[in-house]
């Protein structure tokens, strides 16, 4: 009897060791748990945020180009050295127009609307060519009034940017190589504005015309009859 109770108490004495190490593993795995996200975010890196390709761009970016050859200059390829005018707004339409003299007041045709990633190409592009300096214009007036001279091309110029209006000028010779910068900037507004060069008539191709022979439908069609009271 006493043996018994004696067997019944040892056991009574050694179950909550097990009970107690069990209850101490799940609080350590619990606090693991609740602390590794926490280490994690920690430790993970930001991501960088992406650059605009359009957050140096003036919001009231205008651009207005127009090419006036003088007289005696005609059929030229070039696009720059054809009549045409382009006109870029702050929104990104654009317009334009080629082998028509610019009319004033008249804006031209509108050819599409240019994403943000172009509208910075167009900023970059005035930049590098020293057309986006305010210091560096010409004249502030309105250069719709100039005229070119006979056997000279005027391009003109007009830049509205951060609140300030100014206009460049240039006067070329056709099929020159002077200002360049002025040609490249006609031509890159002129290609965004699906406007290019002309093909010369020389290496122009031609469509083939092919003769089929007579009209296989002739035979089904009604004679032709003389009307009543004819001769």
């Amino acid at each position: 009897m006493a043996r018994a109770r004696f067997g019944y108490l040892s056991r009574m004495n050694r179950s909550p060791a097990p009970r107690a190490l069990v209850s101490s593993a799940v609080l350590v795995a619990v606090a693991l748990v609740a602390v590794l996200p926490v280490a994690g975010c920690a430790s993970a890196p930001r991501a960088a945020a992406p650059e605009d390709p359009a957050g140096s761009v003036p919001g009231d970016l205008t651009v207005e180009v127009a090419v006036r050859p003088g007289r005696g200059v005609e059929q030229r390829v070039k696009i720059e050295e054809r009549p045409a005018r382009f006109v870029l707004l702050p929104d990104g339409a654009l317009f334009g127009e080629a082998d028509a003299p610019p009319r004033d007041g008249v804006r031209p045709a509108r050819a599409r609307r240019l994403a943000r990633e172009q509208m910075a190409d167009v900023w970059t592009l005035l930049r590098s060519s020293g057309f986006a300096d305010a210091a560096l214009a010409e004249t502030t007036s309105n250069p719709a009034l100039l005229a070119p001279a006979a056997g000279e091309i005027l391009a003109t110029l007009e830049v509205c940017a951060d609140g300030r209006r100014f206009a460049f000028v240039r006067r070329y010779k056709p099929g020159a190589e002077d200002e360049v910068a002025m040609r490249r900037v006609v031509r890159s507004l002129a290609s965004l504005a699906w406007a290019s060069d002309e093909v010369l008539v020389e290496s122009a191709e031609l469509p083939k015309r092919y003769d089929l022979g007579v009209d296989p439908y002739a035979r089904f069609a009604r004679p032709a009859t003389a009307p009543e009271g004819g001769k």
